[in-house]
């Protein structure tokens, strides 16, 4: 039938759906490219995010072959629900530690890369790996960004991860869905109006077409305004917004979902899974603040380091758990007893540190016998038995006086070193004097 013949109520039907059924057509295949594409990069981004967070927290753990350490670093990826298998080596390809089994990796592959890359994809999983490298101690912060790997050094191992796409896959093809049910209903609501409109069309159609345009630009939030006469007309408004929340919000979940794992990794590469004080390299980080305000502005502060007297007794006759469970309690009387500009944080092993800030030498010796008494006061049961440890702390003001983070940190290990020498148990502040006569 030629369309010269066609009565004006098919030339309209015609002139109205054809459009839109276009448009809607443009709308879906943009909407489901556009999400592959956002599934990929989502996929990718997140893997990226999960290596480059896992490597540096692992760092301690491959240098010092502790496996506990080796091991809490994998358990915090327990939470994570679609990381289906990581693996740990050492410089030599070794296997250190692994969780779940994996299925497309390539270890030679593996130990060529040298930042975190995605590697290969298959069997329902994506691989990705980064190299763990020794970080030296920033000591010049203004020539150094916080986390940047110093060029030339060899790795000391490396991570992988394969990441389960099968759900990434399954919320894509939910949006495809969704995105389709909803252009079939908004062609079905088109089709009933369409029969009942002459000449109020015109304006309606144009703005629907500009938002969908804009929809398949990227817009996805787009939506138009619920002004039309005709209550049909604005039942197809109706329905166009409504898929267009959907389609909006089935994509802010996801990202929701990656921004939550990304800052939860991001939590985890800063703290000590133990007693979930600030780790060895939030420390540093804190650290170098607090001496480039000194000599900046002139703030003044200062740097204790506490070594737990006796605690090797408790893990020796009573086991780690034991052990774990003192260092949560001594954690914990860190929390109750500093200010809230103060720092501390767990370096290692037993040994803790803290920063105070805005402190004079008077308040700081203060403030550190009586961290010294309380920890010596502790007392802590287990299995039926009482023991008793104590806290050998050294310390140093950061007044200006020093320069750089390395020589803070020397002085105060020489500090709390003469303690241990000198019989535990007690504070003592780093002198220049004695240390340049020693």
């Amino acid at each position: 039938m030629k369309p010269s013949r066609l009565s004006l109520r098919n030339r309209l039907l015609l002139t109205v759906l054809l459009p839109v059924a276009l448009l809607l057509a443009a709308l879906v295949s943009a909407s489901i490219v556009r999400g592959e594409r956002m599934t990929e990069r989502a996929i990718a981004e997140r893997g990226l995010a999960i290596v480059s967070f896992l490597a540096p927290a692992a760092e301690y753990g491959v240098i010092s072959g502790s496996s506990d350490i080796i091991d809490n670093v994998l358990g915090a990826l327990r939470s994570q629900g679609d990381v289906a298998a990581a693996v740990l080596y050492d410089r030599d390809g070794g296997l250190l530690a692994q969780r779940g089994e994996p299925r497309i990796l390539d270890v030679a592959q593996v130990r060529r890369t040298g930042a975190a890359v995605s590697l290969s994809e298959g069997l329902g999983r994506k691989g990705f790996a980064a190299p763990v490298r020794s970080m030296a101690l920033v000591v010049d912060e203004l020539n150094t960004s916080p986390g940047q790997e110093p060029e030339g050094v060899a790795p000391v191992g490396w991570v992988y991860v394969e990441i389960d796409i099968g759900g990434h896959e399954a919320e894509r093809r939910m949006a495809q869905s969704l995105t389709i049910g909803m252009a079939l209903l908004t062609l079905f609501i088109t089709t009933i109006l369409a029969l009942r409109l002459a000449n109020s069309v015109g304006e309606p159609v144009a703005r629907l077409a500009q938002a969908v345009r804009r929809m398949a630009a990227g817009e996805l939030d787009v939506q138009v305004p619920d002004t039309t006469g005709g209550e049909e007309l604005r039942a197809l408004e109706r329905g166009f917004n409504s898929m267009a929340r959907s389609i909006a919000n089935a994509h802010k979940n996801l990202q929701s979902r990656i921004d939550e794992a990304t800052e939860q990794l991001a939590h985890q590469a800063l703290h000590d899974p133990l007693t979930g004080l600030p780790n060895r390299r939030a420390f540093e980080r804190a650290l170098e603040e607090t001496v480039a305000a000194s000599r900046r502005a002139g703030d003044r502060g200062a740097l204790c380091f506490v070594d737990l007297d006796h605690f090797k007794d408790v893990n020796d006759s009573a086991g780690h758990a034991a052990g774990d469970a003192l260092l949560r309690a001594v954690a914990d009387i860190f929390r109750q007893r500093l200010r809230g500009e103060d720092f501390v944080c767990r370096i290692g092993g037993d040994e803790f540190a803290l920063i105070l800030r805005g402190c004079a030498r008077e308040d700081a010796r203060r403030v550190a016998e009586g961290m010294c008494k309380a920890i010596a006061d502790l007392r802590f049961e287990w299995g039926g038995r009482e023991f008793r440890i104590g806290a050998s702390i050294g310390f140093v003001m950061i007044d200006g006086r020093v320069t750089t983070v390395a020589e803070v940190l020397r002085e105060a290990d020489h500090a709390c070193y003469s303690v241990k020498r000198d019989g535990r148990g007690q504070v003592a502040e780093y002198s220049v004097l004695a240390a340049g006569g020693a």
